[in-house]
């Protein structure tokens, strides 16, 4: 009865759209400050006449999904290279579990992705970018279903209601905001405009700068086709990356609201009903909300293959014109 009164009073049903909106959602003050990222982002953006108060303004602070962006980065190096080196270093070279599973990862998008895609011969000048790629989104996307920050969040909250923490402490900061840093669309459009620049790149290193261009249509046609080809190939390649950047957090932003959604079913009932309603409808939100982190796992892995594989494909028609 505590809960639901507790709960009560703060918690009503037109709430949860927001919550689980401000979930995934970056903070939007910076977690941590720094004096001189400030001075620069001051004069950066006064280069480009831009003040504090405009919509670009160019803010180079730690707000939360770039502290997530290191967090992420940083956990891949070192997992990587941790489970690398005891393989190398070990006597009999057994792999241990977890890098079996790397190797199997790495193996297959050697030999079903970067060779079928790319070519036997080309791709081992792209097998660090597409590898680097999968790593990043796969850690990425599985880190986000692991509540560390919602709880170092709760944490802080905690702390700060029971006057043991400041409002503006890390904990409580890194609640506000959702903990994927794959659903956030600048950090998926950064990764798909890399990929751009690599078929782009690709294209001319075969062909030279002048018929890479040249190749964005067959060549024979009669002229007049091509004041239809040309502009429809010219934005197939802008289509490519934008269709990357929104598939990716498109899929991982709204399944991080479904999750959330079906645990507000608690808080809305206790709200609305009371405490006992709120127990009552927890087995069933919580099996909701269980069964649908297993298929988050799933999609993890198979967002970040799909990325992947998309990025092979791009770079092999780029490569390969005549196929």
């Amino acid at each position: 009865m505590f809960v639901g009164e507790k709960v009560g009073k703060e918690w009503t049903m037109d709430q949860a759209p927001q919550y689980a909106i401000d979930h995934v959602a970056n903070s939007k003050k910076n977690i941590f400050e720094f004096e001189f990222l400030n001075s620069l982002s001051e004069k950066i953006s006064s280069f480009f006449g831009l003040t504090s108060d405009s919509l670009f303004y160019i803010d180079l602070g730690i707000t939360k999904h770039v502290f997530l962006l290191f967090f992420v980065s940083t956990i891949v190096v070192a997992t990587l290279i941790t489970f690398i080196q005891a393989y190398i270093s070990h006597k009999k070279n057994i792999p241990n579990k977890f890098m079996s599973i790397i190797e199997m990862f790495v193996i297959y998008l050697r030999d079903d992705v970067l060779k079928n895609f790319i070519g036997a011969k080309e791709y081992r000048d792209w097998a660090p970018l597409i590898y680097t790629i999968f790593f990043f989104v796969l850690f990425g996307n599985v880190l986000g279903l692991i509540p560390i920050f919602d709880l170092s969040g709760l944490i802080g909250k905690i702390g700060y209601q029971a006057d043991m923490l400041s409002k503006d402490n890390i904990l409580y900061l890194l609640s506000k905001g959702g903990h994927t840093v794959t659903a956030n669309v600048n950090v998926t459009f950064a990764i798909a405009t890399i990929t751009f620049f690599a078929f782009i790149g690709a294209g001319i290193q075969k062909y030279g700068f002048i018929q890479h261009w040249k190749n964005l249509a067959p060549s024979g046609l009669p002229w007049p086709l091509y004041f239809v080809v040309v502009p429809i190939e010219f934005m197939g390649l802008f289509i490519r990356p934008l269709a990357l950047t929104l598939r990716l957090a498109g899929n991982m932003m709204g399944g991080h609201i479904a999750l959330v959604i079906f645990i507000t079913f608690i808080f809305s009932a206790t709200a609305e009903l009371g405490g006992l309603a709120g127990f009552g409808i927890a087995p069933f939100s919580i099996s909701l909300a269980l069964g649908l982190t297993m298929l988050e796992l799933l999609v993890a892995v198979i967002q970040a293959y799909v990325f992947a594989l998309l990025t092979a494909v791009f770079i092999g028609m780029a490569i390969h014109v005549d196929h």
